[in-house]
């Protein structure tokens, strides 16, 4: 599972927003917790020192706060993903949908439902949060973390409910970008969605 790409989706679509000191911050919260569901199509682009060209996958996402149900599921080059179903995880491989039952996926779902309420309570325990206008800036306070150096998430200007690209740089300097487009919020969402 890519823990990278849990806490980064989680971030990026984060709908309860504990309040934050900063009043800025706290508008973002206020307007973001009008969010119940949420559909957007994304483009990762995985750029690594190794290669010339960043590895590039395209897909959708869905989420639905009631339910507490996600789906982040690449359509391009491979069909693949994963599904959250409140305190349960899958791996969806194609059409194989593989429950994930292990400590590891445990403690995903976890990770998931913080970054998914961005529970700032939590978050600014473990994480220096900065903004400048519509940027928002995560940097852990571990100074040597193993996964995370930096994640930045842009909103849009219009509508800083809809976040439009979140950048997760590591330790090595390489970094993973999802740029999303196509983001509906609280559209009627099917129960096939989720399956």
């Amino acid at each position: 599972m890519k823990y990278y790409l849990s806490l980064l989706l989680c971030l990026t679509f984060g709908l309860s927003w504990a309040q934050p000191k900063d009043a800025a911050l706290q508008d973002y919260a206020k307007q973001i917790s009008t969010v119940q569901t949420l559909q957007s199509d994304f483009t990762e682009e995985k750029h690594l020192s190794l290669l010339n060209q960043p590895i590039q996958s395209q897909g959708t996402l869905a989420f639905n706060k009631a339910l507490q149900k996600l789906r982040w599921q690449y359509q391009k080059p491979f069909e693949n993903g994963f599904l959250i179903e409140k305190d349960n995880a899958y791996r969806l491989q194609g059409p194989v949908k593989t429950p994930i039952a292990s400590a590891m996926g445990r403690m995903f779902i976890g990770e998931m439902l913080v970054w998914l309420t961005l529970d700032f309570d939590s978050l600014q325990k473990n994480y220096q949060i900065t903004h400048e206008g519509t940027q928002i800036t995560f940097v852990p306070m571990i100074k040597e973390h193993k996964v995370v150096k930096k994640i930045t998430v842009w909103l849009d200007e219009k509508d800083p409910r809809i976040v439009t690209q979140v950048e997760m740089e590591e330790p090595s300097g390489d970094f993973v970008l999802w740029k999303f487009n196509n983001t509906q919020i609280n559209p009627s969402l099917p129960a096939e969605v989720f399956q």
